[in-house]
């Protein structure tokens, strides 16, 4: 399966990291092509709603920026991961444009599976879970594997890297 795994987080040594390259692991060992995109630190602006895309919903968008790199990951995959911090009881504004972003598919042409990792620093998992479930789960139709969630540091725990394998059982 093509799996492409969104990291929200502009941190690449965090927790939200350190859950995205556990999954990608796992999901390499158990013969998966995978793609884990670090977008938090990359200039992904959010849709303005131009209809442009609407003309050939094949990921073509007038804006050039950083999603010009993600789109053809994003044609290709089969499993979306979304990895995210949570940043005032919500995703970061980098994953919320890339999410965004792919009104400009309407969904993912090729998407079977999704799984949502997140951290915090204490809770306030609802605005995030909500988005994933309307977006990924309920308007594109894929398969929820799990939603994985941690506090504090806990993204680096045994109990984290279960459930994340767990994912894999339900393949």
């Amino acid at each position: 399966m093509n799996i492409l795994i969104l990291n929200g987080s502009p941190r690449p040594n965090g927790n939200t990291a350190a859950m995205a390259e556990y999954f990608a692991e796992e999901a390499k060992k158990q013969g998966h092509k995978v793609s884990l995109i670090q977008i938090g630190n990359k200039d992904i602006r959010g849709c303005k709603n131009c209809d442009a895309c609407r003309k050939t919903l094949d990921g073509s968008c007038v804006q050039q920026d950083d999603m010009q790199e993600v789109f053809p990951l994003m044609r290709e995959c089969e499993m979306l991961v979304i990895a995210s911090p949570i940043y005032y009881y919500s995703m970061t504004g980098q994953m919320h444009c890339a999410i965004e972003r792919i009104y400009a598919f309407e969904r993912l042409p090729k998407i079977k599976k999704a799984a949502l990792l997140l951290s915090a620093g204490g809770g306030g998992f609802t605005s995030a879970i909500q988005t994933y479930k309307d977006a990924i789960i309920g308007h594109m139709g894929a398969k929820d594997m799990g939603i994985v969630k941690s506090t504090g540091n806990g993204a680096r725990s045994e109990a984290v890297r279960k459930e994340i394998q767990a994912i894999f059982g339900k393949f």
